[in-house]
Protein backbone atom coordinates (compact mmCIF):
# COMPACT_ATOMS: atom_id res chain seq x y z
CA UNK A 1 0.00 0.00 0.00
CA UNK A 2 1.02 3.59 -0.47
CA UNK A 3 0.32 6.85 0.99
CA UNK A 4 -1.16 8.10 -2.22
CA UNK A 5 -3.31 4.99 -2.59
CA UNK A 6 -4.92 5.60 0.81
CA UNK A 7 -6.05 9.00 -0.49
CA UNK A 8 -7.62 7.48 -3.59
CA UNK A 9 -9.46 4.88 -1.49
CA UNK A 10 -10.78 7.58 0.80
CA UNK A 11 -12.01 9.87 -1.96
CA UNK A 12 -13.39 7.05 -4.06
CA UNK A 13 -15.46 5.71 -1.19
CA UNK A 14 -17.03 9.14 -0.68
CA UNK A 15 -17.76 9.42 -4.41
CA UNK A 16 -19.21 5.92 -4.66
CA UNK A 17 -21.58 6.34 -1.74
CA UNK A 18 -23.00 9.55 -3.20
CA UNK A 19 -23.33 8.23 -6.75
CA UNK A 20 -24.36 4.60 -6.50
CA UNK A 21 -28.09 5.29 -6.69
CA UNK A 22 -27.84 7.61 -9.69
CA UNK A 23 -25.34 5.44 -11.50
CA UNK A 24 -27.35 2.26 -11.05
CA UNK A 25 -30.42 3.93 -12.56
CA UNK A 26 -28.53 4.91 -15.72
CA UNK A 27 -26.18 2.00 -16.33
CA UNK A 28 -26.69 -1.65 -17.14
CA UNK A 29 -25.43 -4.17 -14.55
CA UNK A 30 -22.56 -5.01 -16.85
CA UNK A 31 -21.53 -1.36 -17.17
CA UNK A 32 -21.81 -0.66 -13.50
CA UNK A 33 -19.76 -3.71 -12.58
CA UNK A 34 -16.84 -2.11 -14.43
CA UNK A 35 -16.97 1.15 -12.49
CA UNK A 36 -14.04 1.59 -10.15
CA UNK A 37 -14.52 3.34 -6.84
CA UNK A 38 -11.02 3.75 -5.59
CA UNK A 39 -7.72 2.40 -4.49
CA UNK A 40 -5.15 2.93 -1.84
CA UNK A 41 -0.31 5.14 0.38
CA UNK A 42 1.96 5.89 0.80
CA UNK A 43 5.00 5.63 1.59
CA UNK A 44 3.88 6.86 1.55
CA UNK A 45 4.16 10.45 0.23
CA UNK A 46 5.26 8.95 -1.51
CA UNK A 47 2.67 8.48 0.57
CA UNK A 48 -1.92 9.34 0.65
CA UNK A 49 -4.45 9.39 1.58
CA UNK A 50 -5.71 11.06 0.82
CA UNK A 51 -2.75 10.21 2.95
CA UNK A 52 -1.65 7.80 0.92
CA UNK A 53 1.67 7.45 -1.02
CA UNK A 54 3.20 6.04 -1.87
CA UNK A 55 2.36 2.23 -5.83
CA UNK A 56 3.94 5.56 -5.57
CA UNK A 57 6.25 5.21 -2.65
CA UNK A 58 7.26 8.21 -0.60
CA UNK A 59 9.63 10.28 -2.68
CA UNK A 60 13.37 9.73 -2.33
CA UNK A 61 15.19 11.96 0.09
CA UNK A 62 16.95 15.02 -1.30
CA UNK A 63 20.65 15.10 -2.01
CA UNK A 64 22.63 14.16 1.06
CA UNK A 65 19.81 12.18 2.71
CA UNK A 66 18.88 8.50 2.56
CA UNK A 67 17.00 7.53 -0.60
CA UNK A 68 15.09 4.61 -2.04
CA UNK A 69 16.43 5.08 -5.57
CA UNK A 70 17.40 1.67 -6.97
CA UNK A 71 21.14 1.22 -6.97
CA UNK A 72 23.30 -0.43 -9.61
CA UNK A 73 24.71 -3.69 -8.37
CA UNK A 74 28.47 -3.62 -7.99
CA UNK A 75 30.56 -5.82 -10.22
CA UNK A 76 31.86 -9.10 -8.69
CA UNK A 77 35.37 -7.67 -8.59
CA UNK A 78 34.46 -4.47 -6.74
CA UNK A 79 35.38 -4.01 -3.10
CA UNK A 80 32.09 -2.58 -1.84
CA UNK A 81 31.67 -2.71 1.96
CA UNK A 82 29.10 -5.28 3.19
CA UNK A 83 26.83 -2.50 4.45
CA UNK A 84 26.53 -0.98 0.98
CA UNK A 85 26.13 -4.39 -0.63
CA UNK A 86 23.09 -5.06 1.56
CA UNK A 87 21.63 -1.64 0.79
CA UNK A 88 22.14 -2.14 -2.94
CA UNK A 89 20.52 -5.54 -2.82
CA UNK A 90 17.62 -4.18 -0.78
CA UNK A 91 17.08 -1.47 -3.39
CA UNK A 92 16.93 -4.10 -6.12
CA UNK A 93 14.35 -6.10 -4.19
CA UNK A 94 12.28 -2.97 -3.56
CA UNK A 95 12.40 -2.13 -7.25
CA UNK A 96 11.07 -5.63 -7.99
CA UNK A 97 8.40 -5.42 -5.25
CA UNK A 98 10.08 -8.25 -3.33
CA UNK A 99 9.55 -6.54 -0.02
CA UNK A 100 10.21 -9.43 2.35
CA UNK A 101 13.60 -10.02 0.75
CA UNK A 102 14.31 -6.29 0.92
CA UNK A 103 13.56 -6.30 4.65
CA UNK A 104 15.95 -9.22 5.14
CA UNK A 105 18.75 -7.29 3.41
CA UNK A 106 18.10 -4.18 5.48
CA UNK A 107 18.12 -6.17 8.71
CA UNK A 108 21.52 -7.53 7.71
CA UNK A 109 22.77 -4.06 6.81
CA UNK A 110 21.96 -2.45 10.15
CA UNK A 111 24.47 -4.45 12.26
CA UNK A 112 27.17 -3.66 9.68
CA UNK A 113 26.79 0.06 10.38
CA UNK A 114 24.30 0.74 13.20
CA UNK A 115 25.19 4.43 13.26
CA UNK A 116 24.15 5.08 9.67
CA UNK A 117 20.63 6.46 9.12
CA UNK A 118 20.48 5.05 5.57
CA UNK A 119 19.21 1.58 6.39
CA UNK A 120 16.72 2.85 8.97
CA UNK A 121 15.38 5.39 6.47
CA UNK A 122 14.95 2.76 3.78
CA UNK A 123 13.32 0.30 6.14
CA UNK A 124 11.02 2.97 7.58
CA UNK A 125 9.88 3.96 4.09
CA UNK A 126 9.28 0.32 3.26
CA UNK A 127 7.25 -0.10 6.44
CA UNK A 128 5.15 2.90 5.40
CA UNK A 129 4.52 1.27 2.04
CA UNK A 130 3.46 -1.95 3.76
CA UNK A 131 1.16 -0.19 6.21
CA UNK A 132 3.30 -1.05 9.24
CA UNK A 133 3.05 2.38 10.81
CA UNK A 134 4.31 1.62 14.32
CA UNK A 135 7.44 0.07 12.86
CA UNK A 136 7.85 3.05 10.52
CA UNK A 137 7.60 5.47 13.47
CA UNK A 138 10.31 3.51 15.29
CA UNK A 139 12.67 3.59 12.32
CA UNK A 140 12.20 7.27 11.45
CA UNK A 141 12.64 8.18 15.09
CA UNK A 142 15.94 6.30 14.98
CA UNK A 143 16.95 8.16 11.82
CA UNK A 144 16.36 11.46 13.60
CA UNK A 145 18.36 10.33 16.63
CA UNK A 146 21.28 9.54 14.35
CA UNK A 147 20.93 12.66 12.17
CA UNK A 148 18.38 15.31 13.07
CA UNK A 149 18.99 17.29 9.87
CA UNK A 150 17.12 14.94 7.51
CA UNK A 151 13.89 16.76 6.64
CA UNK A 152 12.29 13.79 4.90
CA UNK A 153 12.59 11.70 8.07
CA UNK A 154 10.32 14.16 9.89
CA UNK A 155 7.97 14.31 6.91
CA UNK A 156 7.69 10.53 6.68
CA UNK A 157 7.21 10.38 10.43
CA UNK A 158 4.31 12.80 9.94
CA UNK A 159 2.81 10.45 7.35
CA UNK A 160 2.98 7.54 9.77
CA UNK A 161 1.32 9.50 12.57
CA UNK A 162 -1.39 10.69 10.18
CA UNK A 163 -2.09 7.13 9.10
CA UNK A 164 -2.62 6.23 12.75
CA UNK A 165 -5.02 9.16 13.17
CA UNK A 166 -2.67 11.26 15.31
CA UNK A 167 -3.00 14.43 13.25
CA UNK A 168 -1.69 16.79 15.91
CA UNK A 169 1.64 14.97 16.03
CA UNK A 170 1.68 14.62 12.25
CA UNK A 171 1.47 18.38 11.76
CA UNK A 172 4.20 18.90 14.36
CA UNK A 173 6.51 16.63 12.35
CA UNK A 174 5.69 18.40 9.07
CA UNK A 175 6.54 21.73 10.67
CA UNK A 176 9.89 20.37 11.80
CA UNK A 177 10.57 19.11 8.29
CA UNK A 178 9.79 22.48 6.73
CA UNK A 179 12.02 24.32 9.17
CA UNK A 180 14.90 22.20 7.90
CA UNK A 181 14.01 22.33 4.21
CA UNK A 182 11.27 24.83 3.27
CA UNK A 183 12.05 24.33 -0.43
CA UNK A 184 11.12 20.63 -0.62
CA UNK A 185 7.79 20.31 -2.50
CA UNK A 186 7.22 16.75 -1.27
CA UNK A 187 6.81 17.93 2.31
CA UNK A 188 4.03 20.33 1.23
CA UNK A 189 2.40 17.49 -0.72
CA UNK A 190 2.48 15.19 2.30
CA UNK A 191 1.06 17.85 4.60
CA UNK A 192 -1.57 18.82 2.02
CA UNK A 193 -2.80 15.24 1.80
CA UNK A 194 -3.02 15.12 5.57
CA UNK A 195 -5.03 18.35 5.60
CA UNK A 196 -7.52 16.72 3.20
CA UNK A 197 -7.92 13.75 5.50
CA UNK A 198 -8.41 16.11 8.43
CA UNK A 199 -11.11 18.03 6.52
CA UNK A 200 -8.98 21.17 6.13
CA UNK A 201 -9.26 21.65 2.39
CA UNK A 202 -8.25 25.31 2.30
CA UNK A 203 -4.95 24.56 4.01
CA UNK A 204 -4.43 21.61 1.66
CA UNK A 205 -4.98 23.83 -1.38
CA UNK A 206 -2.41 26.33 -0.09
CA UNK A 207 0.15 23.55 0.36
CA UNK A 208 -0.44 22.16 -3.14
CA UNK A 209 -0.13 25.65 -4.63
CA UNK A 210 3.17 26.11 -2.78
CA UNK A 211 4.43 22.74 -4.04
CA UNK A 212 3.67 23.78 -7.62
CA UNK A 213 5.43 27.07 -7.09
CA UNK A 214 8.53 25.08 -6.13
CA UNK A 215 8.09 22.40 -8.82
CA UNK A 216 5.71 23.41 -11.63
CA UNK A 217 6.17 20.08 -13.47
CA UNK A 218 5.25 17.86 -10.52
CA UNK A 219 2.48 15.56 -11.75
CA UNK A 220 1.67 14.34 -8.24
CA UNK A 221 0.67 17.84 -7.11
CA UNK A 222 -1.80 18.18 -9.99
CA UNK A 223 -3.14 14.73 -9.12
CA UNK A 224 -3.82 15.55 -5.48
CA UNK A 225 -5.08 19.06 -6.17
CA UNK A 226 -7.43 17.63 -8.77
CA UNK A 227 -8.77 15.14 -6.24
CA UNK A 228 -9.28 17.98 -3.76
CA UNK A 229 -11.17 20.07 -6.32
CA UNK A 230 -13.31 17.02 -7.09
CA UNK A 231 -14.17 16.60 -3.40
CA UNK A 232 -15.14 20.27 -3.25
CA UNK A 233 -17.37 19.98 -6.33
CA UNK A 234 -15.13 22.27 -8.37
CA UNK A 235 -15.53 20.31 -11.57
CA UNK A 236 -13.72 22.52 -14.07
CA UNK A 237 -10.71 22.92 -11.78
CA UNK A 238 -10.72 19.20 -11.00
CA UNK A 239 -10.64 17.97 -14.59
CA UNK A 240 -8.05 20.59 -15.57
CA UNK A 241 -5.67 19.40 -12.86
CA UNK A 242 -6.27 15.70 -13.52
CA UNK A 243 -5.68 16.21 -17.25
CA UNK A 244 -2.44 18.02 -16.47
CA UNK A 245 -1.32 15.19 -14.18
CA UNK A 246 -1.80 12.75 -17.05
CA UNK A 247 -0.05 15.06 -19.52
CA UNK A 248 2.99 15.20 -17.24
CA UNK A 249 2.95 11.50 -16.29
CA UNK A 250 0.90 9.47 -18.80
CA UNK A 251 2.32 6.17 -17.55
CA UNK A 252 0.99 6.42 -13.99
CA UNK A 253 -2.20 4.31 -13.71
CA UNK A 254 -3.29 6.14 -10.57
CA UNK A 255 -3.76 9.33 -12.59
CA UNK A 256 -6.31 7.54 -14.78
CA UNK A 257 -7.93 6.03 -11.71
CA UNK A 258 -8.38 9.51 -10.23
CA UNK A 259 -9.79 10.87 -13.49
CA UNK A 260 -12.09 7.88 -13.73
CA UNK A 261 -13.36 8.63 -10.24
CA UNK A 262 -13.98 12.23 -11.32
CA UNK A 263 -16.06 11.14 -14.30
CA UNK A 264 -17.97 8.71 -12.09
CA UNK A 265 -18.71 11.56 -9.69
CA UNK A 266 -20.43 13.54 -12.46
CA UNK A 267 -22.16 10.41 -13.81
CA UNK A 268 -20.23 10.22 -17.09
CA UNK A 269 -19.91 6.47 -16.80
CA UNK A 270 -18.49 5.68 -20.24
CA UNK A 271 -15.61 8.10 -19.70
CA UNK A 272 -15.09 6.67 -16.23
CA UNK A 273 -14.87 3.14 -17.62
CA UNK A 274 -12.46 4.28 -20.33
CA UNK A 275 -10.11 5.71 -17.71
CA UNK A 276 -10.31 2.66 -15.46
CA UNK A 277 -9.57 0.46 -18.48
CA UNK A 278 -6.54 2.61 -19.27
CA UNK A 279 -5.29 2.17 -15.71
CA UNK A 280 -5.64 -1.60 -16.02
CA UNK A 281 -3.85 -1.59 -19.39
CA UNK A 282 -0.89 0.19 -17.82
CA UNK A 283 -0.88 -2.01 -14.72
CA UNK A 284 -2.77 -5.32 -15.12
CA UNK A 285 -2.19 -6.12 -11.44
CA UNK A 286 -3.57 -2.74 -10.30
CA UNK A 287 -6.29 -4.31 -8.19
CA UNK A 288 -8.03 -1.03 -7.29
CA UNK A 289 -9.00 -0.53 -10.93
CA UNK A 290 -11.07 -3.75 -10.94
CA UNK A 291 -13.29 -2.91 -7.98
CA UNK A 292 -16.89 -2.14 -8.77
Amino acid sequence: MTFKSNLVKFTALLIFISLISAACSQATPEEYTDIVIGGEEAQEVRGADPTAPATRTPSPAPTGTPTLEPSISPSPTSTVPPFELHLNKADEYIDNAEFELALEELEQAIPEDPNSPDSFFRRGTLYLDLGLYDEAITDFTQVIELDDSIARAYSNLGIAYAQKGNFDQAFIEFEKALKIDPEDPQIYINRGITYITNDQGNYALADFDKALELDPQNAAVYHYRGVLHNLRGENELAIADLNQAIALDPEDPENYLARGNYYASINELEKAIDNFTRAITLAPNFAQAYYG
